[in-house]
């Protein structure tokens, strides 16, 4: 978001989106001195003032900012140089989309490396089959693998032919979906 300011008779163009996470980090980087420190109730102001701050973050990039927080408080993250927070949140936020795609090549025994060119070219409905890439990603689909895991999520025998649509449904969905979150 840009903002603009006039001084002294200049309109001053100014980047919020900066402000707000370098103020961010600056919150961060108190909180993170005041966790390891023996001043319990000066941390907890911190991570209040910290959480403050998330206003400016996407829903999906708050929840893995919490994430992020609470792996720090348990002593699971390694805090490195230079790294901002929000390169943190980034960073778990591509590890839960990279897991979610490997778990759904597992699951449907598709092709894992086709699974995720489509999930780079960011397609939309109207798009999504063009040059044939969809329904190439849908029969590389382990129709066995499909149909046991649909009839254990139903709880219900499906006949064979309704599993392709609901393979198509699926890798659809969750082509068109995993990235606007």
């Amino acid at each position: 978001m840009m903002m603009y300011r006039t001084t002294a008779g200049y309109l001053t163009k100014i980047d919020t989106g900066r402000i707000d996470t370098a103020y961010m980090n600056s919150r961060f980087d108190k909180y993170f001195k005041l966790l390891h420190s023996s001043d319990g109730e000066a941390a907890e102001e911190a991570l209040n003032n910290l959480h403050k701050t998330f206003a400016t973050l996407s829903q999906e990039e708050q929840k893995f900012a919490n994430v992020f927080l609470r792996d720090i408080q348990r002593g699971d993250a390694i805090i490195e140089d230079g790294k901002s927070l929000h390169d943190y949140i980034i960073e778990y936020r591509t590890g839960a989309k990279n897991t979610q795609i490997s778990q759904v090549s597992t699951v449907f025994g598709t092709d894992e490396k086709l699974l995720r060119e489509l999930m780079k070219l960011r397609l939309i409905e109207t798009n999504i089959n063009e040059f044939g890439r969809f329904k190439k990603l849908t029969d590389s689909v382990d129709k066995a693998k499909a149909k046991s895991y649909f009839e254990k999520k139903e709880g219900v025998t499906i006949a064979p032919f309704y599993i392709s649509a609901r393979i198509s449904k699926l890798l659809q969905s969750f082509v068109l979906l995993i990235y606007r979150k």
